[in-house]
């Protein structure tokens, strides 16, 4: 299912969701969110962590969502970057989600509420639309170098899905750099927060889905390129 998902149209859908109806996980509920915890992949291939599911109420949820992480900055990224792929298959399947920080289930740096969407008063609508990037940084801020001038849509397009990123406190703490029509860099820093690890999660979704593969690849401490080859426009 998931190598079929409109990532570019999930991402810039998502938004935290704040208020749930009153929902007991099934254990049909049970499966479907372990299929979207299985679809995620790690940026190394000994770092998939052991996701599990909590059955508190934050707000109103169903379950909370987290994995035992270390404290390292590498270790907070792929957090992240993969709790990110969990969050966008979730809402694929309709399930609300929210990055929580206030919570920390033992050996996690943060967690993720779950559950099924309360129907958004007037309040909660206004509040969804400026998260979905009415209060981020503008294309110009996070690209400070600025664009390539042949920069293609696809370029454009995965720099968008980075831009729009949830962070702690709406930090925000990356930039991004254009390297070539097939390439960009991010770079960020990350605290003791797993914020770069979404943003790269965003963006390798997106270039994925639009190019066919994408690779992400760790350059420095808090940076990282984000590379694709557009094998879907190859036909012959």
């Amino acid at each position: 299912m998931e190598t079929q998902l409109n990532y570019v149209s999930l991402v810039r859908d998502r938004h935290s969701t704040r208020s749930y109806e009153l929902h007991p996980l099934t254990d049909a509920d049970r499966k479907d969110i372990a299929q979207a915890i299985a679809s995620a992949v790690p940026l190394t291939a000994t770092s998939l962590l052991d996701w599990r599911l909590a059955d508190k109420s934050i707000m109103g949820c169903s379950a909370v969502l987290y994995a035992e992480c270390g404290s390292s900055a590498d270790e907070l990224i792929d957090y992240g970057y993969q709790g990110q792929q969990i969050v966008l298959a979730l809402l694929a399947r309709e399930w609300g989600t929210c990055w929580y920080y206030q919570v920390r289930l033992p050996g996690s740096p943060c967690s993720i509420t779950v559950g099924r969407p309360a129907t958004p008063g007037l309040r909660s609508a206004v509040v969804g639309a400026l998260s979905r990037g009415h209060t981020r940084k503008t294309i110009e801020q996070v690209v400070p170098e600025g664009m390539l001038q042949d920069s293609a849509a696809l370029v454009r397009t995965v720099l968008e899905s980075a831009r729009l990123a949830p962070s702690a406190m709406n930090r925000q703490p990356w930039t991004f750099k254009v390297i070539s029509p097939n390439q960009i860099v991010v770079q960020g820093n990350t605290g003791r927060f797993p914020d770069l690890g979404i943003c790269l999660a965003n963006a390798m979704v997106t270039a994925r889905q639009l190019a066919g593969a994408a690779t992400v690849t760790r350059l420095d401490t808090g940076e990282y390129s984000v590379s694709w080859q557009d094998t879907r426009l190859r036909k012959d």
